[in-house]
């Protein structure tokens, strides 16, 4: 046993001890107080009936009473001695007559029985002569039960012990945390002792006891001694590894490299944060200005990054032309967050020369906690990553448990959804866009796959969809489930539904959704189609087509993400949209004057072409408010399901 618990238990001990004692003191205390009450107010009762029983006895001169007169008699008795009390009141006349006799049963079971064995409070008889102007009237005999004092004593009893018992652990906390306190240095030292070979550890502080201070000095030295042996062979190593794993270019670590570090972590502590950036600042630079300034951007990328990434131990590599990886032992998810907030800035300085918000980087993002292998840490990065490059937010996507997120590759991807395809192993859920009237506009449709006991979102695959190029059979599939469901049932919708980017270049689809939509022309207004903002201005020509077949059948159609592009508004007029939803980055920072007075132009340049405008991802009455003073029509997000709780 150490030092530590020895005294935490003998401290503990007393605490209990005395706390023992103060509480059978008060326990018998309160049973000395109790154990006399029921005699006081027998004597108390009785006193009073002498007073008001003569009233009645004088009345009866028969020497038989009648029934009336026993009821009034019984009802006065009743009055003044309660039946909870008293298990006998008795009264006879002056010629040993019995008046009245009442024996009341008294439920023991207030308390318990080992309780009452413990407590012996005995019941009491009181007797009077009940007299009038000196004349003997009869005789009254009560008999008292102690069970409401009984009943007292244990709720007394139980309230003490409970009460002295939280004393007791309280006390018992207190010495544990002020025994912890002035042992720490004890402690300090027997955890480095355990750990004296680890490197990099800042020497012990030095304690105030003289005779600790003494050999935490010795320890100190030694431990000194062993971090320099250990460091230069660290530094030995380290060049060796230098050799087979450096990037020349970048000054950085290669992708051998990082795997290298990643395994090591996985196997040591596999707790912290990684993190896959791809730039198309690069490519652009080699393209148009050589490879000297390409190598001079990357070095300068390279020096940016480490900048921000000041953590000790913290891994930067280069993987590829235009990717680099981070890993992060031991961080937070939350400074994991506003660390790739900070990497987001350094390709937004250098990305002078884009129109859009985050346009030429992504990050993907992974917060692990659990046991896992490299191979799985790096296909979730590359998810991560494709979900940064087709999700608008911020450009940055994180996966937060891996065992949450099914590891899954490209080429899996398309397997499953084939399968999902042809054996309709999709589910569908609606959340409602609801105008600034209450009305609701329409049901956007969000999709995703179930599979056995397996649950995949949208996000999980929408990346993989518009990699493979494959978004046509995936949105044919849900279009057609939806317009089934509106054929099936006629009180149902309006819905939206999102249009994968990888359809708006594809002809075949483009002709497919013409022949679809004509068929169907009686679903007109209760059916929209949501393409993203980026379709609009990457692929113009080829939006515009689908758009004008959509207003030729008198659908409906909106813009998602609206606002992402700051110069890129004109489209509106050309393509003249039912509604624009928009981008979440801007409902969440209405705080932020600089993205207020930005969103305010987009809204009201939306506005003044009688178009629709919809905040997404609105979850606080605030937010609406502030959004119904932009030229905001319309909202959608986690508040709605708030509404129909509280309605």
């Amino acid at each position: 046993m150490t030092l530590f618990k020895r005294q935490v238990i003998s401290l503990t001990v007393l605490v209990c001890s005395v706390i023992s004692v103060v509480t059978a003191q008060q326990l018998y205390s309160s049973y000395s107080t109790l154990k006399h009450q029921h005699i006081v107010m027998s004597q108390t009762d009785i006193n009073r009936a002498l007073v008001i029983l003569p009233q009645a006895l004088i009345k009866l001169n028969d020497p038989v009473m009648s029934n009336i007169q026993e009821k009034e008699l019984l009802a006065i008795t009743n009055q003044l001695f309660s039946n909870t009390n008293y298990s006998q009141i008795n009264l006879a006349s002056t010629d040993s007559r019995q008046l009245i006799r009442q024996d009341n049963v008294i439920s023991t079971m207030h308390s318990p029985h080992w309780f009452q064995n413990i407590f012996k409070i005995s019941s009491h008889t009181e007797q009077r002569i009940i007299e009038h102007e000196n004349q003997s009237l009869g005789l009254l005999t009560i008999t008292t039960q102690p069970i409401l004092n009984y009943q007292q004593l244990w709720q007394i009893s139980t309230r003490t012990v409970l009460v002295n018992i939280c004393i007791a652990l309280i006390a018992s906390l207190l010495i544990y945390f002020i025994c912890r306190r002035q042992f720490s240095a004890l402690a300090r030292l027997t955890a480095r002792t355990r750990n004296i070979d680890n490197l990099n550890q800042a020497p012990l502080s030095i304690p105030n006891e003289s005779d600790l201070a003494i050999i935490v000095r010795a320890f100190n030295k030694i431990c000194y001694q062993l971090d320099a042996n250990f460091k230069n062979q660290a530094d030995e190593a380290m060049k060796l590894r230098q050799q087979a794993y450096l990037d020349t270019t970048s000054g950085l670590g290669n992708r051998s490299f990082f795997i290298h570090q990643l395994s090591s972590w996985l196997n040591e502590s596999y707790k912290g944060g990684l993190g896959l950036i791809q730039t198309d600042l690069i490519n652009e630079c080699y393209q148009n200005e050589g490879f000297k300034e390409g190598d001079e951007l990357i070095k300068t990328i390279s020096s940016r990054l480490n900048e921000v990434l000041i953590f000790n131990d913290a891994t930067l590599a280069r993987l590829s032309k235009d990717e680099f990886a981070f890993l992060i032992p031991n961080i937070s998810i939350e400074k994991l967050q506003l660390c790739s907030k900070s990497l987001l800035n350094v390709f937004n300085d250098l990305n002078t020369h884009s129109t859009t918000i985050n346009d030429n980087v992504a990050i993907g993002l992974l917060f692990n906690e659990n046991k896992s292998t490299p191979s799985q840490i790096l296909t979730q990065l590359d998810n991560a990553l494709t979900q940064a490059k087709i999700m608008p937010h911020e450009s940055i996507s994180i996966i937060k448990d891996i065992n949450n997120q099914t590891t899954l590759g490209k080429q899996q991807w398309k397997s499953l959804l084939e399968e999902a395809i042809s054996e309709d192993l999709f589910i569908y859920k609606y959340q409602p866009a609801t105008l600034s009237n209450g009305i609701n506009y329409h049901y956007e449709v969000f999709t995703a796959i179930k599979k056995n006991n397996n649950y995949y979102s949208a996000g999980m695959f929408l990346g993989a969809i518009e990699d493979l190029k494959i978004g046509s059979w995936f949105d044919r599939h849900v279009i057609v489930a939806i317009v089934n469901k509106l054929n099936a049932d006629r009180t149902s919708g309006p819905f939206a539904i999102n249009i994968t980017n990888s359809c708006i270049n594809d002809p075949s689809f483009i002709r497919w959704l013409d022949n679809l939509l004509q068929k169907n022309i009686s679903l007109s207004s209760r059916l929209f189609f949501e393409i993203q903002e980026i379709s609009c201005i990457r692929h113009t020509d080829a939006t515009g087509i689908l758009c004008s077949i959509i207003h030729k059948h008198e659908f409906g159609f909106g813009i998602d993400n609206y606002g992402r592009n700051f110069q890129s508004l004109t489209y509106l007029k050309e393509l003249q949209p039912n509604y624009v939803k928009i981008d979440y980055v801007y409902t969440h920072q209405l705080n932020d004057q600089t993205k207020s007075t930005v969103l305010s132009s987009i809204c009201r340049t939306a506005h003044s072409l009688n178009i629709k405008v919809i905040a997404t991802r609105v979850e606080t009455e605030t937010q609406l408010e502030r959004l119904s003073e932009l030229f905001v029509g319309g909202y959608q997000g986690f508040i709605t399901d708030k509404q129909r709780q509280s309605a």
